[in-house]
């Protein structure tokens, strides 16, 4: 199946590194925590905390890389440079494209289950 959200390569990868069978386990986690990721970045915006903001964006971006969603891995990279350079002013615009970025990056997650 080819899914242009998630590099087939990495999910080859992670398959022979890992095994058949722990990958849904890191899927599933993935799954459960980059909402919850989500919600630290945007709460982090709101407040106006560029720390706090920047270790999310992070997480995520990690986390999608490890897992072979490399275009949200970028998204979220340029999230944590704002975050770094502590100026979130333009930083709504960006978010909102990743929030709306995600159910489709989920759907492509869940297909691999």
């Amino acid at each position: 199946m080819v899914n242009p959200l998630i590099d087939e390569a990495t999910i080859d990868d992670l398959r022979s590194t890992l095994g058949d069978d722990f990958l849904p386990e890191l899927i599933n986690t993935y799954l459960q925590e980059t909402p919850l990721l989500i919600q630290e970045l945007q709460q982090a915006l709101k407040d106006g905390n560029a720390p706090a903001f920047t270790r999310a964006a992070h997480s995520i971006k990690s986390s999608s890389a490890s897992l072979g969603a490399l275009g949200f891995s970028a998204q979220a990279k340029e999230l944590e440079m704002t975050g770094k350079a502590g100026d979130l002013s333009q930083a709504s615009a960006k978010v909102s494209e990743l929030v709306n970025a995600y159910p489709d990056l989920e759907q492509a997650m869940k297909s691999l289950l």
